[in-house]
């Protein structure tokens, strides 16, 4: 019997969630331009980008030398929520996972117990193939540093002359 695991990160934000969001609703294939050190190509394969059912191949670095060939499909997308679900449905990382899914959430905070502010909230599960296959922590580190670089791009955006 299989059993499921999930790794979250959280990263705050400094630029506007709207815009956040929309850069990975509206404009993901942009993050070959930005992170060509992690992104070797996106391709739409099916649908339009980030709408459910869409398939979109990623090639990436996973590693040091490694690339990774991976069709995700979007299995769902809340604007209110700024939410998107994709999950791997073909390519290297099956070998692995029996399940890898991923969601991306930015949130609003106004205000808690732990604070205020904004943040990307980014969670993988993940059933592994065996017991010898290691946590996806590496593509968390990536979500982790696209989301940073995206934000910090974002912000500069906002800062005008």
């Amino acid at each position: 019997m299989s059993q499921s695991y999930s790794i979250v990160a959280m990263v705050e934000l400094k630029s506007h969630i709207e815009k956040f969001y929309g850069f990975f609703k509206n404009h993901v294939g942009d993050l070959v331009n930005l992170f060509p050190d992690l992104y070797q190509s996106i391709h739409l394969v099916e649908g339009q980008y980030f709408s459910v059912g869409s398939v979109i191949l990623f090639k990436y670095h996973l590693g040091a030398d490694q690339v990774v060939s991976e069709k995700w499909l979007v299995r769902g997308v809340d604007d209110a929520k700024k939410c998107i679900i994709y999950e791997a449905v073909e390519g290297d990382m099956q070998k692995y996972y029996k399940v890898l899914r991923t969601k991306l959430e930015v949130v609003n905070r106004r205000s808690s117990k732990i604070g205020k502010g904004s943040f990307a909230k980014w969670t993988v599960e993940f059933e592994k193939a065996n017991e010898n296959v290691p946590s996806p922590d590496s593509h968390m580190e990536i979500f982790v540093k696209i989301s940073k670089g995206i934000d910090a791009y974002l912000s500069k955006q906002l800062i005008k002359p």
